[in-house]
């Protein structure tokens, strides 16, 4: 099994606040970036690790994580305007020798190694895995005045996350399918829906959370110290 790793670090993080990009930050002592892309280095079926960052920050990043991560199976390229784009430059910069893709956001520092491992086993089988939570609060539909449509079936609903998973020409045909038809997603496996394409899902981890506010690099911190733990549900 040979795999790439797609880590999307271009983003401005302008929730955040401040003058450092979110994907920059310490967390306990190391850049956020830097335990996303050593969750990569680590796993023995990931052969080459492309680190998408913002337009003219290639030869800065690089130094900036030089004491961090192991430079061997690492590549950085720009980004574009989007995410979407920056994702689309990271996957043409793969070999072709790599069977799978998995695309990870750069600012989810705290996914662990065994659900790497369960994803990749299970795009390695079914084509795409995601990993997913289940909603504990209830959803509602509501329009643009302000009033409810509709509440959904919460039984039904789930939280994406990253890293996801994918056969190399199952995402990069959804890629060229998005761009042929100038169709967008808020994640990666929704541009595989889009062909009218199976996803399918693996539990994913409560602690493997997004840091979008200093909030969640404060929840970050109090995690690695041992106050939670990685659960799947």
């Amino acid at each position: 099994m040979n795999a790439a790793a797609v880590i999307a670090a271009a983003g401005e993080g302008a929730r955040m606040g401040g003058a450092t990009r979110k994907q920059y930050l310490l967390l306990e002592g190391i850049p956020v970036l830097a335990r996303s892309v050593n969750l990569f280095i680590e796993h023995p079926a990931v052969r080459e690790i492309v680190v998408v960052v913002p337009p003219g920050e290639v030869e800065a990043v690089k130094e900036f994580l030089q004491p961090f991560c192991a430079p061997g199976k690492i590549k950085f390229i720009e980004g574009g305007i989007t995410r979407q784009e920056s994702v689309a430059f990271g996957m043409a910069a793969v070999s072709v020798e790599s069977e799978l893709i998995c695309i990870h956001d750069a600012a989810r520092p705290l996914a662990t190694a065994r659900l790497l491992g369960k994803l990749i086993g299970a795009a390695f089988k079914e084509g795409t895995a995601v990993p997913v939570i289940p909603l504990n609060d209830t959803v509602k539909e509501v329009n643009n005045k302000g009033f409810v449509i509709s509440t959904p079936d919460r039984a039904k609903l789930c939280l994406t996350q990253t890293p996801q998973v994918f056969r190399r020409d199952i995402i990069v045909q959804a890629y060229n399918n998005a761009t042929e038809l100038s169709l967008t997603g808020t994640d990666d496996s929704a541009l595989v829906e889009q062909m009218g394409l199976p996803v399918f899902t693996v539990p994913g981890e409560i602690s493997n959370l997004k840091i979008t506010s200093p909030r969640d690099l404060i929840l970050a911190s109090v995690l690695l110290k041992g106050a939670g733990e990685h659960c799947t549900e």
